[in-house]
């Protein structure tokens, strides 16, 4: 019993030693946070052949979200286009369409108008705007349209 004692009495006195500004609680910090008041920071490795650049998350998320803004726009920019140039190729189907007859001149200019947007489509497609099926049908779908005109008006010769 005497030996326990005096080895509790020196834990007391070597812990006695220490002081403490604020008791943990006090102070609002949990039991982790006020142990690592104590504890020292380990120092960072810094090695002499090379120095250690680190970008701070902040910046890198900065850059990507510009970055990202910018490719979505230009995007954008080229399925507006693709739409645009679909719609004049539709729209001028069917107005050669309602005609009650049309010649193989006016059928030429939509077929300069299906070439033009099938081009617009190809660069979306090689730019990664667009998925290759995804040009493939709008590519089929005006030809259809063109198809579907020259047979209505007995043009087609096959």
């Amino acid at each position: 019993f005497l030996l326990h004692c005096t080895g509790t009495m020196a834990l007391v006195n070597a812990f006695s030693s220490l002081s403490i500004a604020a008791p943990a609680k006090a102070a609002g910090l949990g039991f982790k946070k006020a142990v690592a008041a104590f504890v020292p920071a380990p120092a960072a490795r810094v090695s002499a052949s090379r120095a250690v650049f680190t970008v701070e998350a902040k910046q890198n998320k900065k850059a990507r979200t510009i970055q990202s803004r910018n490719e979505r726009l230009y995007n954008k920019m080229r399925k507006s286009e693709i739409t645009t140039r679909m719609k004049k190729v539709f729209l001028k189907a069917t107005a050669l369409g309602a005609q009650e007859a049309c010649s193989e001149e006016e059928i030429g200019d939509l077929e300069k108008l299906i070439s033009e947007a099938t081009k617009a489509v190809d660069k979306a497609i090689a730019k990664g705007v667009l998925h290759k099926n995804t040009g493939a049908r709008r590519k089929s779908r005006m030809s259809k349209y063109k198809q579907d005109l020259r047979r209505s008006k007995g043009l087609l010769t096959a």
